[in-house]
């Protein structure tokens, strides 16, 4: 394909590049970048993906090395937008693979003008609504309060905390306060309003709220991307992630606990006298599992469709959760690990289906395994100087989290040994 250098080193980077700072995994990135560049005529193509670089070279025909460098300096989370690239990647590749039969028939190749279209037109995809996002983050915490068996009350006080969370967090976005101080802030704003709801005994206790709406902003993708990217062997970048989880675990934990330093700590939680099969039943809870992943979607921006499978995802995750012992209150690491194989398992089926990236269906349907609550009460015992507590709470945390990324690690594992087999 006769492609002018600078084209070829600005359509696989601005790829690449929108992969990246929509939360894509390195390897996903690199994949892309070197994906592209060879469909597009490279002889050879090697990139070096960071989460926050791209390096990116290239020969072309006569030996002649051609390289670039950049820089990404903000991230977030566009779903629908990693959906998009995969889909072109895939046309380009698909082309090029019948480049030599298109040929002889005089048909048109791809050509750079219309690529760089399509990439701006995703680039420039919108988004929801304002007003989707902000509903469908209310719904989310109202589902993540039954799921962990909180009463009536508590989940619509989740709803209403969770629909201002979100709006807080569109309008600090445009500041870029970076990961750990928007971790603070976040999880400091959600403290204070679950105390003052206590206060004004809107609620019987702040436990089941609090957590809830944290489920918003837990770092699942992050260590997601962070498992996968180390099964891919791009350890630099998988330490970097983990990192970055860390940091982003650590802002929340130290922000939730602000609301105990301001006001009173609340009460145990009561169970709800009107409903008590919220916490109990398990259909039940697999629809609040389902709600909890499907409404979670919508402001992590997957396409409509794909967010019906992502709650599909996530109650068989759930599932699998409590059929092995796990409840709303937390589980051992077999049910956290049995959680995490079917939600890992089933998203890679979906990825055959859907010829959709599986991270599309794995973000939404891990949310609900997702130890959130875990990080709180460690924090909390922290604070209250309970510190054996807090060494024990830290301990269950941990193990959570390992049971999850061993579960990943496996799934994805065993799908990359298939995926080389000849």
């Amino acid at each position: 394909m006769d492609i002018r250098a600078e084209d070829m080193i600005d359509i696989a980077m601005r790829a690449g590049t929108l992969v990246l700072q929509n939360g894509g995994e390195t390897y996903r990135t690199e994949a892309t970048v070197d994906g592209i560049a060879r469909s597009l005529g490279a002889k050879t193509a090697s990139s070096f993906v960071t989460p926050t670089v791209i390096q990116f070279s290239y020969t072309d025909e006569n030996d002649h090395y051609h390289s670039a460098i950049r820089r990404i300096k903000t991230r977030g989370v566009n779903l629908r937008k990693i959906a998009l690239i995969d889909e072109l990647t895939r046309r380009i590749e698909h082309r090029q693979r019948k480049g030599a039969s298109a040929s002889k028939a005089g048909a048109r190749p791809v050509d750079a003008v219309q690529i760089e279209r399509v990439l701006k037109r995703i680039d420039s995809a919108p988004t929801y609504p304002v007003w989707v996002m902000l509903l469908m983050s209310g719904l989310s915490s109202l589902c993540f309060a039954f799921m962990f068996g909180g009463c009536v009350a508590e989940a619509l006080t989740a709803f209403v905390i969770g629909l201002l969370l979100r709006a807080f967090l569109i309008l600090s976005s445009r500041s870029h306060p970076g990961d750990f101080l928007s971790s603070l802030l976040s999880g400091a704003f959600i403290s204070i309003l679950t105390e003052l709801a206590f206060v004004a005994s809107l609620v019987p206790a702040t436990e089941t709220v609090l957590i809830a709406v944290l489920m918003q902003v837990v770092p699942g993708l992050a260590i997601t991307n962070a498992i996968r990217d180390i099964i891919e062997g791009d350890l630099v970048s998988g330490n970097a992630r983990l990192v970055e989880a860390f940091m982003i675990a650590a802002g929340l934990s130290v922000g939730s606990v602000l609301g105990l330093v301001l006001f009173t700590g609340g009460r145990p939680c009561l169970e709800s006298v009107l409903l008590p099969s919220f916490a109990d039943n398990l259909i039940l809870a697999c629809v609040w599992a389902a709600g909890a992943s499907g409404f979670s979607a919508f402001y992590l921006n997957t396409k409509p469709f794909d967010s019906i499978w992502g709650a599909v995802t996530g109650a068989a995750g759930w599932l699998a959760f409590r059929l092995t012992g796990g409840t709303g209150a937390g589980g051992s690491a077999v049910s956290y690990l049995a959680g995490a194989l079917a939600v890992a398992a089933f998203s890679e089926v979906m990825r055959l289906i859907r010829h959709t990236p599986a991270t599309v269906f794995l973000i939404p349907g891990l949310l609900p395994l997702v130890p959130g609550g875990g990080m709180f009460k460690t924090m909390r015992a922290a604070v209250q100087g309970l510190s054996s507590e807090a060494l024990s709470l830290l301990y269950t945390t941990l193990l959570a989290a390992g049971a999850i990324a061993l579960g990943i690690a496996l799934v994805s594992g065993v799908v990359k040994l298939f995926r080389r087999r000849p």
